[in-house]
């Protein structure tokens, strides 16, 4: 008779351990979750502050330019085409902007 009350006590203390365990693993798990939501959440509202920065710059200026490419004479359009100098160009403007985008970035001083 006694046996059966201590067998049945710590089952119910085995019952309770077990259930305090799978809490804990549950209350884990939902922190983790929402640890990630946090950082994507983070990371959204950065990159639309980005895209609001990105589209509210004026490069309407840029079209006057226009007219000094159509004045470059055929000749001369051929030979910076085969130098390749259109690739070239956009090769250094990222080179630039990626540098000057890092230079953003706090202990991340490349050369100054």
């Amino acid at each position: 008779m006694i046996g059966r009350a201590i067998t049945a006590i710590l089952a119910k203390l085995a019952a309770a351990v077990a259930w305090i365990g799978k809490l804990f693993v549950a209350v884990f798990v939902a922190l983790w979750e929402m640890g990630t939501d946090l950082g994507c959440w983070a990371f959204d509202g950065f990159m639309s502050i980005a895209a609001t920065a990105a589209n509210s710059l004026d490069v309407s200026a840029l079209d006057s330019y226009k007219t000094v490419w159509s004045s470059i004479p055929g000749p001369v359009m051929q030979a910076l085409s085969v130098l390749r100098v259109g690739e070239a160009s956009a090769i250094i403007v990222a080179a630039i902007t990626i540098r000057l985008i890092l230079q953003l970035v706090p202990f991340v001083r490349l050369g100054s």
